[in-house]
């Protein structure tokens, strides 16, 4: 359904074609044209520009590396209890 965000339309009222031609160029002025890979290489077909947000969100939120002895020698200091003084 279209948005209702037009101050000349009313509520309920059919889009005349101006409107939906402004809302039509709104939404281009939005979209993502080219973005630019991890190689370098600019993506301006609609699955490379997914593809390479897809990349770079999977390096983002990939699990970090951690040492497992670290991990425990942590937990270790964490059981320690302070002295009251």
């Amino acid at each position: 359904m279209l948005d209702n965000d037009e101050p000349n339309r009313l509520a309920g009222e059919r889009p005349a074609l101006f409107h939906i031609l402004k809302m039509r160029k709104r939404q281009e002025a939005r979209m993502i044209r080219s973005i630019q890979d991890e190689c370098g290489n600019n993506q301006q077909t609609m699955k490379g520009i997914i593809r390479a947000f897809t990349s770079f969100l999977r390096r983002k939120y990939e699990p970090i590396a951690v040492n497992e002895d670290c991990v425990a020698y942590m937990a270790e200091l964490g059981q320690l209890t302070l002295p009251t003084a």
